[in-house]
């Protein structure tokens, strides 16, 4: 028997966290689904660690391998090979332990008799509810290898995306990484060789030196060192983790994230980008409107516009208003798109208009690196003169107070 933990969602809406002990991993969902509960995510732990959700970091598919997997897997639906052999296929084609097993499940649940939306569906990790549902959808409805290309091509647009924002903040990163380093090691190894020079000479240090010699000291200490490479870190996850938890904070994060200087309109922009691909994507395979929208917006990715996007789903459930009209009250959703929406629902080509509304957001996104990267190195360059004139200064002015004396 295997130690496991979950992450579940009761039918209140609280999310739980725990162990459970069991012969697999499929044994553990199936018992959390017979519960009531739905799965977030179940995870394998090695016996000799303590338990902490920190492990579904670890198992998690990336972007890149996720749309490989989908993109195989079309190629074998689509040649006749079949989903059973093709899942075989993949599951030995050299990708990560993640992607292998839960391919492995995928193809025992088909043995079993279940589909296979009900199969990745067990592997909530790996496939999220809108790659399910949209599985689901094919299946219905004799579409699945469309559905699959479709899926493919969808992830990798995303993976395209994210690769472009890593290469436009790569610079400033680096950059700051090296004034950082730079700083650290001048302040760790290089100042108090210096100012042991003057340990015995009669000079009074000034305020600058005085200031940086109790800053390197402090940052020299063992404990502050451990404090800050492992104590602190993980305290930090572990608060964040915590405030995951409850609604309130985690929509005030978002929030927070999308009202930042410059980064702001970024983010905002490449979650309008993915809700709208993907939720043209569920109405094109036919899934009902507000299913699809709420689907949509939980693959957002922020608790807050998921929330603006569960109360227009009301909206339009309760008072019978278009997607257009239910959308426009929020203030998340820009009058372009909401113009665009209302279009599409006249010509009755809302995922064809929500296509043309993701590219539009494209646009923005690559505007809104370049203005973010722009200001960034200016800022990075600014930070690195100031923190290493700080140090040469605080060096220089005692050899200056010791030349006057002379």
């Amino acid at each position: 028997m295997s130690k496991f933990a979950y992450e579940v969602r009761d039918p209140k809406g609280t999310v739980l966290r725990g162990e459970a002990v069991g012969p697999s991993h499929l044994d553990v969902v199936l018992e959390l689904k017979k519960v009531g509960y739905e799965v977030l995510g179940v995870w394998q732990k090695p016996p000799y660690l303590p338990g902490t959700s920190i492990w579904r970091i670890f198992h998690r598919a990336s972007v890149e391998e996720l749309s490989l997997f989908t993109r195989q897997l079309s190629l074998f639906f689509s040649s006749g090979v079949g989903l059973l052999r093709g899942l075989e296929s993949i599951a030995g084609q050299g990708f990560s332990k993640t992607i292998t097993e839960s391919a492995h499940e995928v193809a025992t649940g088909l043995k079993d008799g279940r589909g296979l939306a009900e199969s990745m569906s067990l592997r909530p990790t790996v496939f999220s509810q809108v790659y399910v549902r949209l599985i689901h959808a094919g299946e219905s409805s004799g579409a699945l290898e469309k559905i699959l290309v479709r899926l493919a091509d969808f992830l990798e647009r995303d993976l395209l995306l994210q690769k472009r924002l890593r290469s436009a903040l790569a610079y400033p990163a680096l950059v700051f990484g090296l004034s950082l380093s730079v700083v650290v090691f001048l302040m760790l190894f290089i100042f108090p060789m210096f100012i042991s020079f003057f340990d015995g000479l009669d000079v009074e240090m000034p305020r600058l030196t005085q200031s940086l010699i109790a800053l390197s000291d402090f940052l020299s200490n063992p404990w502050v060192m451990g404090l800050g490479l492992v104590v602190l870190p993980f305290g930090l996850y572990q608060a964040y983790d915590r405030l995951g938890r409850t609604d309130e904070a985690m929509i005030w994060l978002s929030e927070v994230r999308l009202r930042l200087p410059l980064a702001g309109p970024l983010f905002h922009h490449v979650l309008l980008a993915r809700f709208s691909r993907t939720l043209a994507i569920l109405l094109e395979a036919g899934i009902p409107q507000l299913t699809a929208l709420s689907a949509a917006g939980k693959a957002i990715g922020n608790r807050s516009m998921e929330r603006a996007v569960e109360r227009a789903g009301v909206r339009i459930k309760n008072d019978g208003k278009s997607l257009a009209a239910g959308l426009s009250v929020e203030k998340v959703f820009p009058r372009l798109l909401v113009s665009m929406l209302s279009v599409g629902e006249e010509v009755g080509q809302l995922p064809r208009v929500l296509d043309l509304a993701s590219d539009s957001f494209d646009l923005e996104i690559d505007t809104s690196v370049s203005r973010l990267t722009v200001v960034i190195e200016p800022v990075m360059l600014g930070f690195m003169g100031i923190a290493v004139g700080y140090v040469l200064l605080a060096v220089f002015l005692p050899v200056y107070s010791l030349v006057d004396k002379l």
